[in-house]
């Protein structure tokens, strides 16, 4: 049985229509019939906010600063930063070649740091941008997301000695919608 934030969750991604049955190939490069599209939830204030109210509710607490993964997670993570009052930064996919040529901009204090992202399947683009932060200085202690697909994300950010938090899981969702 779901949670309450996880039947929530699912009935915002219901109303937006962000849960979607078909043929899809997901950004790790696996295919699947049912594709999470939670950027839906950011083009209704009132979703955008409830949502982010649970996103909070699943943050660790503690002093940290807030990274949004590029790019699906950099809403998630300002919404976030705003909530909780902590300083944000992202963390681009590969450096732009010019300027500062960093891999996190908005220079938050060295330290830690929670990545935000929307959703986690086999944890790539998490696993690249723990790797990036750490490169920059920053300190990663969690991965933060909306849906947990249960496919690698929360063993492969393990093994990186970063834990991941989630919402929900997509099984979570599916059952509240049947």
């Amino acid at each position: 049985m779901p949670s309450r934030s996880a039947a929530r969750l699912a009935e915002l991604l219901s109303m937006r229509g962000a849960v979607l049955r078909g043929e899809f190939l997901l950004a790790s490069g696996r295919k699947s019939n049912v594709y999470v599209d939670a950027r839906l939830l950011l083009g209704d204030p009132g979703v955008f906010r409830e949502a982010l109210s649970l996103l909070a509710e699943a943050a660790p607490g503690g002093e940290y600063s807030v990274l949004g993964v590029a790019t699906a997670g950099i809403p998630w993570a300002t919404g976030l930063s705003l909530r909780l009052g902590k300083p944000l930064g992202y963390v681009r996919v590969e450096r732009k070649g010019h300027g500062r040529d960093r891999l996190v901009e908005g220079s938050p204090p060295r330290g830690p740091v929670v990545l935000v992202d929307d959703v986690a399947t086999t944890g790539g683009s998490l696993a690249a941008a723990v790797e990036a932060a750490r490169s920059e200085g920053y300190e990663p202690l969690a991965a933060l997301v909306l849906v947990d697909r249960g496919e690698g994300a929360r063993e492969r950010l393990s093994k990186l000695g970063v834990e991941l938090r989630s919402v929900a899981s997509l099984g979570e969702i599916l059952d509240a919608l049947r």
